[in-house]
């Protein structure tokens, strides 16, 4: 029971990491016929997993 913070920060690093990664896999594989949706899509994408990433990283560190 006394290392329950590293266990919380450890599920939110996998977690975070996994959707990080998943979301710039879609950045760079995703394909849609219109050209505006598309680039929408692919700045939510990035913006996603460049967000997912910076939070795994803050959680390595807290840990």
């Amino acid at each position: 029971m006394e290392n329950i913070i590293a266990a919380l920060l450890f599920a939110i690093l996998v977690g975070a990491g996994s959707l990080g990664v998943t979301s710039l896999g879609m950045f760079a594989f995703h394909r849609n016929e219109n050209r505006d949706a598309q680039q929408r899509e692919r700045l939510e994408y990035a913006f996603f997993g460049v967000f997912g990433v910076v939070v795994m990283l803050m959680m390595w560190y807290a840990l």
